[in-house]
């Protein structure tokens, strides 16, 4: 059964969530509106409180007026990430809308995000680069089973929570895929170029048609960076152009001295391309070595993209 909604069980104060045209003034009397935890292109997240019962959400603000030509990518997060219940995607609760923006009532995730997690430590152990490959397999595994490709899976849209703390030091992270924007479900081969360039799937690229298996590759890419601190594939002119090229031959590396520490794993540099046989997401749950998790994620991209 999935989990109680708190809006459902208290309704924010007769505001409706269905979403009917309310003001400014009927969201902060509903919400005490805090302090930015996020932004991006097209929004900014805060941190807010139901006022009735205390309750803390994360409140995205949508301007109206930015997201001309690309109403579909709210739609998509309404549509998609409302009818999804798993605990390692962030929920969405309600939505209000008044004349110039949109607010998005959604779980407060109080780590930030991965990208600015890499930015402070420049990568990760091993252990914690598995544990965000196990929770991102598990939501992956989800959504992929309801057809639904995230397309832009990216450290970015990756929120990072605290599970516990000891002597201030952090005991494990939590991690939560948010950000429907791109989403879509996909019932036969999409063609549409979308996506974030250092993550996207060379299919994508080759314009062949691709579906759920992008998602995939893109968690190889974030494994990688997080053991080494630098992607699989990069031009270092910043020519996008040289990326996409290098993305397309799939050539693999494991550079030294960047992964000498790193536990050995079988390095087959065609393998993107070498995979014959579906690799399902229990591999990387389960995998011990963290490069075997790495090409295994690849294998299942190569194999989904086969299948």
């Amino acid at each position: 059964a999935p989990p109680n909604n708190p809006l459902m069980k208290r309704p924010a104060l007769g505001l409706p969530s269905d979403g009917s045209d309310v003001t400014l003034a009927d969201i902060q009397r509903c919400y005490e509106i805090g302090r930015v935890v996020g932004d991006g292109n097209f929004a900014v997240v805060r941190e807010c409180r139901r006022r009735g019962d205390g309750q803390s959400f994360a409140l995205k603000v949508i301007e109206r007026s930015k997201l001309i030509g690309r109403e579909h990518m709210m739609q998509n997060e309404l549509s998609l990430l409302g009818s999804l219940r798993h605990g390692r995607i962030v929920r969405l609760f309600a939505h209000h809308h008044t004349h110039t923006h949109s607010y998005l009532v959604m779980e407060l995730v109080s780590g930030g995000d991965l990208f600015e997690a890499i930015s402070e430590r420049g990568k990760f152990s091993e252990a914690e680069a598995g544990l965000m490959v196990s929770d991102m397999s598990d939501a992956l595994h989800y959504i992929h089973s309801k057809s639904i490709v995230h397309r832009d899976l990216k450290p970015e849209n990756l929120l990072v929570g605290i599970s516990g703390k000891n002597d201030l030091i952090f005991t494990k992270n939590i991690y939560y895929l948010g950000d429907f924007g791109l989403a879509m479900v996909v019932t036969e081969p999409v063609f549409t170029i979308c996506g974030t360039p250092t993550y996207v799937a060379p299919e994508i690229l080759f314009e062949t048609g691709y579906g759920v298996a992008v998602d995939v590759w893109a968690l190889g890419v974030i494994l990688y960076i997080l053991l080494c601190g630098f992607p699989p594939f990069r031009s270092r002119d910043r020519d996008q152009e040289e990326l996409f090229q290098l993305i397309k031959e799939g050539q693999l590396h494991f550079l030294s001295p960047y992964w000498d520490p790193i536990s050995e794993g079988e390095k087959n540099k065609n393998i993107i391309y070498a995979a014959k046989v579906r690799i399902f997401f229990q591999e990387l749950r389960i995998s011990i070595q963290i490069k075997a998790a790495f090409i295994a994620s690849l294998r299942c991209y190569s194999a989904c993209a086969n299948c």
